[in-house]
Formats: structure tokens, C-alpha cells, sequence
């Protein structure tokens, strides 16, 4: 439980909520070393992914700024969004425009309508040889573990909890006949990101290679590249009702899974 008790303490309510998804198509897992950003000359656990179906991505302009949002499907009817803002843009104001997006798909300019450059955050779009006549999506992004505690009465306008916090007069008439008020609000946090699926849990209380080839690719296709290799906001969605279920900041990604080489041999059962 996020919340402790006091010998004046005379009820806890609690709620929990988890999330989980398996991705519809996973991801590949590799080393990754950035070479811009917040994480560049760091080694971190990457993944990568390449579809045929550009509109996966898409830009949307935002009070924020340009955002990208890659949408990532899972099979449960819930979806995760990445979403990567201007690299000056502040997290909170890049975790709202994504919200807002979110709840407004419509303003998203998919991948088949973005022009060649760098049409938005994180995105390199243009044209390349290829054996096949599909366009790629080319995707980058890392693994995440977060976890994190939060006091709710820090900001309790922000979660509706001024007036419960008043101690002068009674609240809450419909739990108890006895008068009550927040005296602690406390809300415990985790998300999971990795190759197969997204886990997130919420308790709140109160109280590659590339092989040669003999000819040349015959296809001019488009390719859209998509790099999550900075700090971004994520969200978990649910797809027909466009509700935001969880929703966090990516600022210190996971670092990869230590290779034979790299352990220490007071590690090992012997």
C-alpha cells in the first residue's frame, strides 16, 4: 500500500488499476548507442520494428509543438502511443499535447501525407531502392521499466482533493455517518515497455545485419524512419473509446541485458 496509517487514521480507501498488452507484432531487440540527445553515448536496451503500414506514425501540431506518435497495436484492444515532442519542449506540456491527441486522432497527418526531410520529431522521411513494391516503416525506440510514488495532496487542485482535505468539516456522508477527510493521498506507479507487450500497474490511495545482394533493388519505395532515442511520453490507450488508461515520461531507458561475457563469475551457480 502507498499510504501508511497513524493511530488517527479511520478508513483507507484504495483502488488498482493494471494494463497489459502483447504487441499484434513484436519487436526486435538490440544493443542501442545514441549519438544525439539526453542518452547519447549511452548503451541502452533497444528494439526496432519495420511495417508496410506508414500510417502508424503520424505528426500532429500541438501548443507544444510538432508531435510524433507512433501508435503500437496490441491484441487486447489496447494500444500504446509513443510520442516524442520538440527536444526544448518541457515533459509535462509534451505528456498533455499527447493526451489531447490522443482524444483527437483526426489531427494526426499520417505517414503517407508527410513530406520527405524531417517531417516531424524523431522522423526521417524519403525514397530508397528496395526487392519489394511495399513502403517501409522503419521504428527505433528502447525498453522501458519505470516505477514511481506520488503524493497526491502535493498538488491537491490538480486531483480534486482540496475540499476533502478539510479537517473542519465532515465529507464523504455516503462512506460513513462519522465525518471524514483526506488527511494522505498517495498513488504507486509501474510500466513495463519491451519486445512483447506493455504491462502498467497503478495503486492510488487516500489516507540487425544486412546481407550483400547480386543486383539492384528494381523499387523506388518510401521509407519513413522513426527514432524514439531521446526522452518521450507514452501513453496507454484503449482503441475504441480513445481512453487514456495510463500515461508516463520515458527519461532513463533500460539498459541491455548483460551478455555471457559480461557477468560476474560470483554470479554464477556453480
Amino acid at each position: 500500500m502507498p499510504v501508511g496509517t497513524t493511530p488517527d487514521t479511520e478508513l483507507v480507501l484504495a483502488g488498482a488499476l493494471t494494463v497489459r498488452t502483447d504487441w499484434i507484432r513484436r519487436f526486435q531487440s538490440y544493443d542501442a548507442r545514441p549519438g544525439t540527445g539526453a542518452w547519447q553515448g549511452r548503451t541502452v536496451a533497444g528494439l526496432y520494428r519495420v511495417t508496410s503500414l506508414l500510417d502508424r506514425v503520424g505528426v500532429a501540431d500541438t501548443a507544444a509543438g510538432p508531435l510524433t506518435v507512433l501508435k503500437v497495436l496490441g491484441l487486447q484492444g489496447v494500444d500504446v502511443h509513443l510520442c516524442l515532442g520538440p527536444e526544448d519542449a518541457a515533459p509535462g506540456a509534451v505528456l498533455a499535447a499527447a493526451v489531447r491527441t490522443a482524444e483527437h486522432l483526426a489531427r494526426l497527418r499520417p505517414g503517407t501525407a508527410l513530406p520527405d526531410g524531417a517531417p516531424g520529431p524523431g522522423l526521417e522521411a524519403g525514397w530508397v531502392r528496395s526487392y519489394t513494391r511495399e513502403p517501409l516503416l522503419l521504428a527505433r525506440t528502447v525498453e522501458f521499466d519505470l516505477a514511481d510514488d506520488h503524493d497526491l495532496l502535493h498538488r491537491p487542485d490538480l486531483f480534486g482533493l482540496r475540499t476533502a482535505t478539510d479537517t473542519g468539516t465532515g465529507h464523504f456522508p455516503g462512506i460513513s455517518p462519522d465525518p471524514l477527510a483526506v488527511t494522505t493521498a498517495r498513488q504507486s506507479a509501474t510500466a513495463v515497455f519491451g519486445p512483447r507487450g506493455f504491462r502498467a500497474a497503478a495503486v492510488t490511495a487516500f489516507g540487425a545485419a544486412a546481407g550483400a545482394a547480386a543486383t539492384r533493388p528494381p523499387y523506388a519505395v518510401r521509407r519513413i524512419t522513426a527514432a524514439f532515442d531521446r526522452p518521450f511520453a507514452f501513453l496507454a490507450v484503449h482503441r475504441t473509446s480513445r481512453l487514456v488508461l495510463a500515461a508516463g515520461w520515458v527519461a532513463d531507458p533500460k539498459p541491455p541485458d548483460p551478455q555471457p561475457d559480461d557477468l560476474d563469475p560470483d554470479d554464477l551457480d556453480w
